[in-house]
């Protein structure tokens, strides 16, 4: 008896740990893919709920998160699928809007593939203005002054004496160079 219970228990355990991994993400997509980020995409296992000759169609649930540090009112993107030699078999359309700062969305997301895809990529094609041209970066900044040696100030805090260079974010900043006796 307490043998049989002991097998039992290992089946369940072994069933318990199939679903799960069963469960698992198919795949985490960053966007950009280089420099900060700005969304998440996480894509369930896709699943096949249709089929004709060689056209597949596939749903997976899918969470975006908004990682910038402002409101994204709508980004449209298009995810492209590939199989595992890198041939692109299919396409789908991914659409976010009204996602607050570290806001965390679920949707369904559908495609149309050729083949069995393995690999996706996302690619832009409506942003907010400000993420037209890529994620919002660094800048540096050069101030000089006549005669040298000015006193530089950031946002009201110091941030040396001029000529200075000075990195700074993307947006406004009040910058104030005051020289003795000048």
């Amino acid at each position: 008896m307490l043998r049989r219970n002991a097998i039992t228990l290992v089946l369940m355990a072994m069933l318990c740990a199939v679903a799960v991994a069963k469960d698992q993400p198919g795949q985490v997509l960053v966007w950009p893919e280089s420099g900060k980020p700005v969304l998440r995409f996480t894509f369930g296992k896709f699943k096949e709920t249709s089929l004709g000759g060689s056209r597949h169609v596939y749903n997976s649930d899918t969470t975006a998160e908004n990682l910038w540090n402002k409101k994204i009112p709508l980004a449209n993107f298009s995810l492209y699928l590939f199989d595992k030699n890198r041939v692109r078999v299919g396409e789908g359309y991914v659409s976010v809007s009204n996602i607050g700062p570290g806001e965390v969305v679920k949707f369904q997301t559908t495609v149309e593939a050729a083949g069995t895809p393995v690999m996706m990529s996302l690619a832009p094609q409506s942003l907010p203005a400000e993420l037209q041209s890529g994620p919002p970066r660094s800048i540096s900044i050069t101030v000089n002054s006549v005669p040298q040696g000015a006193t530089l100030k950031v946002d009201g805090a110091e941030s040396g004496m001029t000529p200075k260079v000075n990195p700074c974010d993307a947006g406004q900043a009040y910058s104030r160079v005051q020289q003795r006796r000048f």
